[in-house]
């Protein structure tokens, strides 16, 4: 193309872009620019200004955390376990999640240590080969394969469904480790792996590409161990964003578009919601995808709505970015609570991340760069205020450590507040006040600084900087060095660009235009007023050719919407059948689903490439022929002068092999004791007719005999669970198989001494004789299960709550068991009967929306929940026992074994008050609509013929009347166990009995020349009521043991 004709293109492409801003009638302070209504608040250069060399920060960062032979307070910071998990022959990383973390040394999230690998890595560190070191390799264990997660989670040996951002990111995070050492042994496998979880996900809430169907994704999040929900606590329906982030580059990578429907579902649903779903730090990376996929694919989704979404202040806890002035200080730009009412709560993570998100955003939707750009510049300015020697000492929790240990102050404070206790602009955290850590000083948060480092670099112009926009496109298309740059100021400024020894042409995206030529070393450009540009660096003599709304230069794309075109593309959004196999003669419906259509859509259908049909429906039924073989299916669709095409393959062979189905097992009983017999049936059916063939497997106890589908089985002499296989085979060798878990438990009845009572008749004492009595605030006094009046607690609102104040020993972590009686009177919400530390730290008894009772233990190898198996009537008292074994979590009601899964390790320990009717003391919402009565916790996993007892048992103590005279002395009161009763003659019998009614172990004795009866009781039995037998008359009288 001649020159003057490629002049007169570009002035006619500039001529339609000036028209296209008149005609959409919006007032833009840069011409194709859309303000982002957060990012206006701001003012162009904060004040005071000072900026950081985040590069150099982040570098000192890596070179600190590193180091394993740091010495002083709390350092090292990072350890090495002796193996790994799920990779036994890795040392994987221990990294403290704060400075002075409680379990210094044992700590290892997956959210702060691959986000401090990528960080260096951005910034040119080797870290698969740091002075010898693979610390990249070492990240492997967050994949959990052990326990059959199969995806990164926040711990080596942790569960998903707690906590979706916790679940997600680390997947994130991941994914972008892979792009940068894709090389790593594991890494691939793992990649799909993953990506096929997450997938199977989207179908599991409700995603269909035949027909097409958006997932349902209003969860807190998912469990992949069972792909259900967990629909309790706050939604984070963001997290569609980040699933679609995940998929659509697993698509890219792999090119299976199975993939590609996973993104587009997960992003339809976030783009459908009219509410802001912002939470955490996932709804930028959904921004960032939906203008990729808008670039890439020509879908349509609304980046302007997702984008503001990112910065406007949302409804699920009051999460966005901060605008102001926090005493006399800029802190535009930061994101946490941005409450607007001087009670501002900003996070250093956070703003990491949605940097990371957003700053590669504008290479896909342009529209946005020069509030993007903005809004960086405020965000790197204020982050500086997160480091310690950027506060006054007064107004941060830990300077001394700081300036003792961190001299070049690259550790951040977890957050910053706006006003505590009245000091503003506050360097502080939730460690402290949690218990979790000696400091505020959040590891976590700083380990991302790297990625504001790898973006953002000073200029020879104060308060312009020069924004790296390919540095975090993890996947992307970064061919030639791209780079915001903004001129905050109201007039032209010369910024120098270092270009090194290449010789570029640079082009601007913004204006559309080549600004230099053949440019090297160091040039100048003009950065105008208030604006923004885009700049591309292309090799000198680049030939730009406009195609489809893209600039190109070769392959390789320049501008992805060159002349300002953003319209959707004519597109076939899915081709899809229930099965690609098929057999004779079937007829097998094929759906299709197209977007962006302008005009009316004209499908042609074709099958091996002959025209089978043409119609204006998206129907079609493919007729299988009488013939095995490979078909092809084509849809073509026409609407207007704009076409698509894609195509489905499909195998026809004469009949489908269809394997057997096992459906479940029936068992004679729920549990069983140690040594008994057990009648298991598999339950199996053949779809294709004829008998099958059934193998069992077992770890442990014995086959007594097997009749096909029913084997009789001796359970092991010690208890635990069993899981026994079935194996099922057709007459064409195709199979199924299915597990069993077998709760095996011990034999007998035991008396278990309480490690906690309170049976609420009247006060909130602990009657175990441990001492831990209870609080109570606000709840009443109400009838008990018994019909007895005010033996029981009515909680009726937030203000509600009985609660023991928290001490080592409520932290045992081997076992527990808990029983008590409770009744609803209404479920709003989830409604919280019993905590410590919740389902975040330790265990929860709440009742779901559906009215199940939900029993949730926290362990060392992750969060699970238990529920009940039907839904809980209003206005009725049920006793319940929640037990969790070291191997198991089981649910019984009146006495009777409802429900159990699999769960193993230690339980987590946890600061809070043991609460009842409540979350915790501070959470008010979430309370018990309802009564509690009777509750019971013991350190120890009671047997189920036990736990029949509990039902039955009820406090006597306060109900009986003492009557030993005066003249009779009893001592010592409270008892270690020896008491001496002077005064009493003719003995005939002596009883014990504990609170609940149980005859306990005592013996007894009679000194006659002392007049002296000495009874023994076992000690710590508590409140007990000892029952004295004379000759004449029967005396009563309450004792403590302890």
């Amino acid at each position: 193309m001649k020159n003057r004709e490629r002049i007169g293109i570009w002035i006619i492409k500039k001529m339609c872009l000036i028209f296209w801003v008149v005609l959409n009638g919006t007032v833009f302070a840069q011409v194709g620019q859309i303000d982002i209504s957060r990012v206006q608040q701001m003012p162009n250069l904060p004040s005071p200004y000072l900026m950081r060399d985040w590069k150099e920060v982040a570098l000192a960062y890596d070179e600190l955390i590193f180091s394993t032979s740091s010495t002083g307070q709390y350092l090292p910071l990072l350890h090495l376990k002796s193996n790994g998990i799920n990779y036994p022959a890795l040392q994987p990383i221990l990294l403290d999640t704060y400075v002075g973390s409680a379990e210094g040394g044992n700590q290892a999230e997956a959210i702060s240590i691959i986000p401090a690998i990528i960080g260096a890595t951005l910034i040119g560190v080797d870290k698969s080969n740091q002075v010898g070191v693979n610390w990249v390799e070492k990240t492997k264990d967050f994949f959990n394969k052990a326990n059959g997660q199969q995806v990164y989670l926040n711990g080596y040996l942790a569960t998903s469904g707690a906590d979706w951002w916790y679940d997600l990111m680390p997947n994130v995070f991941f994914c972008q480790l892979y792009s940068q050492y894709s090389q790593v042994l594991d890494f691939e496998a793992q990649f799909t792996t993953m990506a096929d979880r997450w997938l199977t996900a989207v179908y599991a809430m409700g995603g269909s590409t035949s027909p097409w169907q958006t997932p349902d994704m209003n969860y807190s999040a998912w469990y992949l161990s069972s792909m259900t929900p967990n629909d309790t606590g706050v939604i984070e329906p963001e997290a569609a964003g980040t699933i679609c982030w995940i998929l659509y580059h697993a698509w890219l990578h792999t090119g299976d578009k199975k993939y590609l429907s996973g993104a587009q579902m997960a992003m339809d649903f976030l783009s459908n919601l009219s509410v802001n779903p912002g939470y955490e730090l996932q709804l930028p990376y959904g921004a960032f995808i939906a203008a990729k996929m808008n670039a890439e694919l020509g879908t349509q989704y609304d980046i302007g709505k997702i984008v503001n979404w990112c910065f406007d202040r949302g409804p699920l806890r009051g999460w966005g970015v901060i605008a102001g002035k926090w005493n006399g200080s800029d802190v535009s730009g930061l994101i946490g609570e941005a409450n607007d009412a001087g009670d501002d709560y900003a996070f250093a993570m956070n703003g990491f991340q949605q940097v990371a998100a957003l700053v590669p955003l504008v290479k896909y939707d342009k529209r946005f760069a020069r509030d993007i750009a903005k809004w960086t510049l405020n965000l790197a300015n204020a982050t500086r205020l997160y480091y310690s020697q950027f506060l006054p000492q007064m107004s941060q929790d830990d300077y001394a450590w700081s300036s003792a240990h961190d001299p070049q102050s690259v550790i951040a404070y977890e957050a910053l507040k706006e006003n505590i206790e009245g000091k503003k602009l506050y360097g502080t955290g939730d460690a402290k006040r949690e218990g979790w850590a000696q400091t505020n000083l959040g590891i976590y948060g700083s380990s991302h600084v790297g990625y504001l480092g790898a973006i953002v670099e000073s200029t020879d112009v104060e308060g312009i900087l020069k924004l790296d926009v390919n540095k975090t496109d993890f996947f992307g298309q970064n061919t030639f060095p791209s780079f915001l740059i903004y001129n905050p100021y109201g007039d032209t400024r010369q910024v120098t660009l270092s270009l090194g020894l290449q010789l570029y042409d640079i082009y601007d995206a913004i204006t559309e235009s080549i600004i230099k030529t053949g440019v090297t070393g160091n040039t100048i450009i003009d950065a105008a007023a208030n604006e923004v540009m885009l700049l591309v660096y292309l090799p000198q003599g680049s030939i730009p050719e406009a195609r489809n709304g893209k600039l190109y230069v070769g392959s390789d794309i320049v501008d992805f919407h060159y002349g300002y075109n953003f319209d959707g593309k004519l597109r076939i959004k899915s081709l899809d059948v229930m099965d690609t196999l098929a057999a004779y003669n079937q007829q097998v419906p094929i759906f299709s689903e197209i977007e962006n259509a302008s005009e009316p859509v004209s499908y042609s259908w074709f099958v091996n490439g002959i025209l089978s049909l043409v119609s204006t429906s998206k129907a079609y039924t493919f007729s299988a022929p009488a013939a095995e073989g490979t078909y092809m299916v084509l849809l073509k669709i026409t609407s207007g002068l704009n076409s698509a095409k894609d195509s489905i393959m499909l195998t026809v062979v004469e009949k489908i092999p269809i394997p057997p189905v096992v459906d479940g097992f029936t068992t004679d009983r729920t549990w069983y004791n140690e040594g008994n017999e057990a009648t298991i049936v598999c339950n199996a059916n053949n779809t294709n007719g004829g008998p099958l063939l059934y193998v069992w497997s077992f770890p442990s106890g014995s086959l007594v005999s097997q009749q096909d589908s029913v084997i009789h089985w001796i359970a092991p002499q010690n208890e635990g669970l069993v899981q026994i296989g079935c194996e099922v085979t057709n007459g064409e060798g195709l199979k199924a198989s299915l597990p069993l878990n077998v709760l095996v438990k011990k034999d007998g009845v035991s008396t278990t001494a309480a490690f906690a009572y309170f049976p609420f008749d009247g006060d909130v004492k602990d009657y175990s004789g441990n001492g831990h009595d209870a609080i109570l605030e606000g709840a009443q006094q109400t009838t008990d299960p018994r019909g007895e009046v005010n033996k029981a607690y009515k909680f009726s609102s937030g203000s509600d709550i009985i609660f023991v104040k928290n001490e080592a020993s409520l932290n045992f972590q081997d076992q527990i068991t808990v029983s008590f009686w409770v009744t609803l009177d209404a479920i709003p919400q989830e409604s919280f009967v019993l905590s410590h530390g919740s389902w975040e730290e330790r265990w929860k008894v709440s009742v779901t929306p559906d009215r199940k009772l939900r029993w949730t233990v926290k362990t060392a190898t992750g969060t699970r929940d238990l529920d009940s198996s039907f839904p809980l009537q209003l206005n009725q008292y049920y006793h319940f026992a929640v037990v969790y074994s070291g191997y198991s979590m089981e649910l019984y009601v009146e006495g009777v074994l409802d429900a159990f899964i699999a769960d193993s390790g230690p339980m987590a320990m946890t600061t809070k008050a043991l609460t009842f009717g409540r979350k915790d003391t501070n959470t008010t919402n979430y309370f018990l609509r309802g009564s509690l009565d009777e509750v019971r916790i013991y350190d120890k996993a009671l047997s189920p013929n036990e736990i029949e007892t509990l039902k039955s048992l009820w406090n006597i103590t306060t109900g009986v009347v003492e009557n030993i005279p005066g003249g009779i002395a009893l001592y010592p009161s409270p008892s270690t166990g020896i008491i001496n009763i002077a005064g009493i003659n003719q003995i005939k019998n002596v009883e014990v009995w504990d609170v609940t009614g149980r005859r306990i172990r005592s013996t007894y004795s009679y000194l006659e020349n002392e007049s002296l009866l000495q009874v023994e009781v076992d000690p710590s039995a508590g409140m007990v009521v000892i029952k004295i037998e004379t000759q004449e008359t029967v005396f009563y009288r309450k004792v403590w043991i302890y």
